[in-house]
């Protein structure tokens, strides 16, 4: 027997692209939740954006100097680098700070979002009533001006609240502890506290938050928060953004006019105490000059004028470098004596500098050692002058210099354009924000949506079923509500055993038997039921039967494709059993294998249908027939199996219940007798439908898959894990089971997919007026079923 075996569900090339689609019809599928997030995401946005309080930016542009070099020889100061760090710095921020009171933070209690949206519709200074009355809420433009604010340590960073009374007076509470009570106008201590409010703008019961907070830490903020960009053209922007506009625009010029004031100081202070240095050095420098004009004035009067020789005025032109270097390190390293100790770095970098100059100046003199004794007396004497007198007139020179920078009072660091209290708030705007609302909220639903089916990716459809799986799919079936409104009144009525009891209800919203509808007589049932239970007679054997109430029902179009593919599938099959199963119960394996017998017999072929499933078989319940005596009973030898099969009011289909409870079904299935049994029925019928319980549940569909021609497997949509469909192909195909494919049952309609749907309904709402002919042509040979079962 050739048998297709499944090692498992096998990926084929395509699996990338249709799980994206697979993606794609999940976001088109809930584009309602989608377009939901996405206006509440617009409409949260909105609401934070108008609830948020609006805030103001200051700015302005300073053009800076670079802190001054050390003097050149030619006396110009040469450029630096500016720092945006002593913007920042709390020496220059930290005055200003205090000067505004921004260590202060009094604020009104607001409800939430709702309170804040109120205030910014309110003009400042309108005034409403507190409500509730326990919270004090404002709703207006209420504010408070508190002059100072003092508070002993361990209430730094503490909310307080102000409650406003009749007549200006207000109290200062500490949970619901009062601190003191005071007038506005007037200073109020106790207990190390001080305060001194300045004005009220709010009715009697309103309250305020108020907060000292830590000054080190409030200038931290403020410095992190300030902006410091620098411009082309040696400028710098300053800017920062506050709730107050005024106080932006003071905070902005505050600082920028502390920098400039620090900066212009800082440069007359350099240039005092350079002058100071200078002062001090200038008579040392004077009196080596006179000593050396003095032994060089007594050397040329005792040995005359001589002309020095062109080595003589190299050697001095090269002693007399080494010696201005020298010298002018020298002041240098005096001038860094007054900052620094000898062990700076500072310090002796210049000691080494000095150093290394001296060594050179003796190799210098070690090669001039062939000169006679005049000619280097001479030249030294004539080194010292000029070397004295070169530190001497740059020594005035710097003075002059720094006498004239002391005493200028204007400066190169200036304001050029002030910060000015702008009416436009920055920020994200309440459009902005709708905007990056609904950006935000449809991501998020998106990502759920995507998240949620990657996290568990049930089986959607047949084209996801093939893609995903490698498994032949033969079609699926709609989702049907009226077929599970069948199924309910089935249950019902086994659970109360009432045979009419839905048989004349008018209130029943289930559709007209359709045209052709068979009604059973005494001749359909065989010479074994003659004498059957009186519901036969009253035609109620199929009102379970979705196939025969809605005959044109989506869902039964849907089986009608998948009993065309399954036709041309049993051609080729080893017999014509076909088994049909599912991973796992509720997919709606015995709602298949009930409508499709029904489909089969009415295109005329002979069907039985067996109740495999013999721990919860429900197969005889859906043609309101007993199950018993069934399969159980034929396997364990009680009753032939033509004693067994029973009629049903469809004309060539018969059914074989489940049978007598039994203890061990597995091990009746092993026995030959259920081969024996398949065999006999495949002699009498041309289609033989076995309804066999759940592969992952138990082993009986493994033993009858293995005895059947064919295997069809249900899967029930957005239901049916992958991995489930993955295990029953393995356990199939150990059982080397023949599967001819599978089939996706209860496909809702969905945006996804309603082409589809669009495309069968125009044809189901066409009149079928020769369904009842048709439908009586299948009925003629009603009895064949009795005769061979």
């Amino acid at each position: 027997m050739d048998r297709l075996s499944f090692a498992g569900a096998m990926p084929v090339p395509n699996v990338a692209p249709e799980r994206r689609a697979g993606y794609a019809r999940a976001l088109q599928d809930r584009a309602g939740w989608l377009v939901a997030a996405t206006l509440a995401g617009a409409a949260i946005g909105a609401l934070m954006a108008m609830s948020t309080p609006p805030s103001y930016e200051a700015a302005a542009l300073i053009q800076v100097a670079a802190a001054e070099a050390p003097l050149a020889r030619d006396g110009v100061a040469q450029p630096g680098t500016f720092d945006a760090s002593i913007l920042k710095s709390r020496a220059v921020a930290a005055p200003v700070i205090d000067r505004l009171g921004l260590s202060i933070a009094a604020e009104p209690v607001r409800a939430p979002f709702v309170g804040a949206l109120a205030a910014r519709l309110a003009e400042p200074g309108q005034v409403r009533g507190a409500w509730p009355a326990q919270f004090g809420y404002a709703w207006g433009g209420e504010r408070i001006a508190v002059q100072s604010f003092a508070v002993p340590e361990r209430l730094l960073n503490v909310p307080l609240t102000v409650e406003v009374l009749q007549g200006g007076a207000y109290r200062l509470l500490d949970g619901s502890a009062t601190v003191l009570e005071g007038r506005v106008g007037e200073t109020a201590a106790s207990g190390g506290v001080e305060i001194a409010v300045s004005r009220i703008d709010a009715l009697a019961g309103t309250r305020f938050t108020l907060t000292r907070r830590d000054p080190v830490a409030v200038v931290d903020t403020i410095a992190a928060q300030l902006k410091v960009t620098e411009m082309p053209g040696g400028t710098v922007r300053l800017a920062w953004r506050n709730a107050d506009r005024k106080v932006a625009a003071d905070l902005v010029n505050g600082i920028a006019n502390a920098y400039i004031r620090g900066q212009t100081s800082a440069r007359r202070d350099d240039a005092a105490d350079s002058l100071a240095v200078l002062h001090a050095e200038l008579p040392r420098v004077q009196a080596e000059l006179e000593r050396a004009e003095a032994a060089l004035t007594r050397y040329r009067s005792r040995s005359g004028s001589m002309q020095p020789t062109q080595d003589v005025q190299s050697y001095l032109q090269g002693s007399m470098e080494f010696q201005r270097q020298i010298a002018a390190l020298k002041l240098e390293r005096t001038k860094l004596l007054q900052r620094f100790t000898t062990d700076a770095n500072e310090v002796k970098t210049i000691d080494s500098q000095i150093q290394q100059l001296i060594r050179e100046r003796r190799d210098l003199d070690a090669r001039m050692q062939n000169l006679s004794l005049s000619e280097r007396e001479s030249v030294a004497l004539t080194r010292d002058v000029k070397v004295a007198e070169d530190m001497y007139m740059t020594l005035r020179r710097k003075i002059e210099q720094l006498s004239l920078l002391q005493a200028d009072r204007t400066t190169a660091v200036r304001i050029v354009d002030a910060a000015a209290a702008s009416t436009v708030p920055v920020g994200v705007g309440p459009w902005p924000a709708s905007a990056a609302g609904a950006i935000i909220g449809f991501a998020a639903m998106a990502g759920a949506v995507v998240l949620r089916r990657r996290m568990k990716p049930v089986v959607a459809d047949a084209n996801d079923a093939e893609a995903t799986l490698g498994l032949p799919m033969l079609g699926d079936v709609a989702h049907s509500d009226e077929q599970t409104e069948l199924e309910r009144q089935l249950e019902l009525e086994r659970r109360l055993g009432v045979a009419s009891a839905f048989a004349s209800n008018p209130a029943r919203k289930l559709a007209a038997p359709a045209p052709g509808t068979a009604v059973a007589t005494p001749a359909d049932v065989g010479e074994e039921g003659q004498e059957s239970d009186p519901r036969t007679r009253q035609g109620l054997h199929d009102r379970f039967l979705l196939a025969r109430r809605s005959p044109h029902a989506l869902a039964v179009e849907g089986l009608r494709s998948v009993r065309a593919s399954l036709y041309f599938d049993l051609r080729t099959a080893p017999d014509g059993v076909l088994a049909i199963t599912s991973p796992a119960p509720g997919a709606g394996k015995t709602f298949t294998a009930v409508n499709l017998a029904v489909l089969f017999a009415e295109a005329g072929q002979r069907v039985l249908l067996i109740d495999a499933d013999m721990r919860r078989g429900k197969v005889a319940s859906w043609f309101g027939q007993s199950a018993e005596p069934g399969l159980s009973d034929v396997l364990a030898g009680r009753i032939p199996v033509s004693k067994a099969a029973q009629p049903t009011v469809v004309a060539g289909l018969g059914i074989l219940g489940a049978g007598s409870s039994a203890a061990n079904p597995s091990e009746l299935l092993m026995l030959p007798t259920m081969a024996d049994c398949l065999r006999q029925c495949k002699e009498r019928f041309d289609l033989v439908i076995v309804d066999t319980p759940p592969v992952l549940s138990v082993a009986d569909a493994m033993l009858i898959a293995g005895l059947a021609g064919s295997t069809l497997l249900v899967m029930r949509a957005d239901a049916t894990l992958p991995g489930q469909v993955d295990e029953t192909l393995k356990r199939l195909s150990r059982a080397n089971a023949r599967v001819a494919g599978g089939i996706i049952n209860g496909v809702a309609q969905r945006r996804s997919n309603r082409a589809d749907f669009d495309t069968i309904n125009p044809y189901l709402g066409m009149p079928l007026p020769a369904a009842a002919p048709a439908a009586r042509a299948l009925e003629a040979p009603a009895a064949a079923p009795a005769a061979k079962a």
